[in-house]
């Protein structure tokens, strides 16, 4: 029984243009209202998914790496090979992904094609299906730079509050939703980006958010570990830059109970993220401010910024935290320059931050 209900379920999804599933023209009960809706009846209309025969779609149903391997496949009408009997109902489809080099075998590091496709595999994927550069044989991505382009792209917008969630499953309507994407893409269409969902993965892949943000190239390579005395090192693994004008900022939790010394509702903020690690059993009395500082920008501490002091005895190993800085703006070309120019100070030294275009 188990079984039987298994390979209804797929053929379901899979199964087009057949009378016993709804069709284009029939709107279905569970996706009215459904924020997929519009994709959904576009994917049917394309004919490349279909409903079932209860008249639902079940639009938060996960999907497979093979199903959605076969939507993929469907939609930008590749060429199958014959069905063969004895073979998974998936293996003409997966054939046919293998020989244009929008899948390949060692995609999935774990589980099989009949496991739940992740958003980060759902990513790889669509790229594949829309850049043929990356359909040439030998041409490999790392799983943030997969992230990265996808959002830049408008493949993959962010969850909530710009969440990549890359192993988070994929549901029928997300699938469908990317899979319009790709087509539209493959047409030549700009998509929309999600531009707090591109910064997310700015940060991930490159330890900022300086080019999505404010359209600047970085010039330092994250992480970066500097020595604040003999025997306490910093290193430095993000730089997170967010304005006050947008509120829909994910790191504006980040001056959650922060102290001011000005009201900072019209700034700049820099956030960098540090490891600060003590190599020695002594005891310590350090503020690592008065060692690791920019100049023209105001100091804002938090409650996430424990590390802005090292104070103790015996404090061998490493702990992490926010230090914070903040510039007021007031509209002069005086705080345009001087974030153009910006950058940090360790003792007497200089690192900037962006590159001089």
């Amino acid at each position: 029984m188990k079984k039987v209900v298994l390979i209804t379920t797929m053929m379901s999804l899979l199964m087009t243009g057949c009378n016993q599933y709804a069709s284009a023209n029939v709107a279905f009960y569970d996706t009215k209202d459904h924020w997929a809706e519009a994709a959904i009846n576009a994917a049917v209309t394309n004919g490349y998914v279909d409903g079932y025969e209860d008249g639902s779609f079940k639009p938060e149903q996960n999907v497979s790496r093979a199903e959605f391997i076969k939507l993929v496949v469907s939609a930008v009408k590749l060429s199958l090979p014959e069905a063969k009997d004895g073979e998974d109902w998936y293996t003409p489809y997966v054939t046919a992904a293998k020989e244009k080099n929008i899948y390949h075998t060692e995609d999935f590091t774990s589980g099989d094609l009949n496991t739940p496709i992740s958003r980060l595999e759902m990513s790889l994927i669509s790229l594949r299906a829309t850049r043929e550069d990356m359909q040439q044989e030998g041409v490999l991505m790392d799983n943030d730079s997969v992230m990265f382009n996808a959002t830049k792209t408008g493949l993959i917008q962010g969850l909530s509050r710009g969440e990549l969630g890359p192993d988070k499953p994929t549901t029928r309507a997300q699938s469908v939703t990317i899979i319009e994407r790709i087509l539209k893409l493959n047409k030549g269409d700009t998509l929309p980006v999600d531009k707090i969902a591109l910064g997310n993965a700015e940060i991930a892949l490159r330890g900022t958010n300086f080019e999505t943000a404010y359209g600047l190239r970085q010039a330092v390579t994250l992480p970066i570990e500097h020595d604040l005395n003999k025997d306490i090192k910093m290193k430095i693994k993000e730089i997170i830059f967010f304005d006050s004008s947008d509120k829909d900022s994910p790191y504006w939790d980040l001056l959650a109970n922060s102290e001011r010394q000005d009201n900072l509702d019209n700034s700049y903020y820099f956030a960098y993220k540090i490891e600060f690690t003590t190599e020695s059993e002594r005891d310590y009395n350090l503020r690592v401010k008065d060692n690791f500082q920019m100049v023209g920008w105001l100091s804002v501490t938090s409650d996430s910024s424990r590390g802005v002091s090292v104070i103790g005895s015996n404090l061998v190993g490493s702990r992490e935290g926010y230090v914070i800085f903040a510039l007021t703006k007031n509209g002069t070309e005086y705080q345009r320059e001087a974030l153009r120019n910006s950058g940090y100070y360790v003792g007497q030294n200089r690192f900037p931050l962006f590159i001089k275009e």
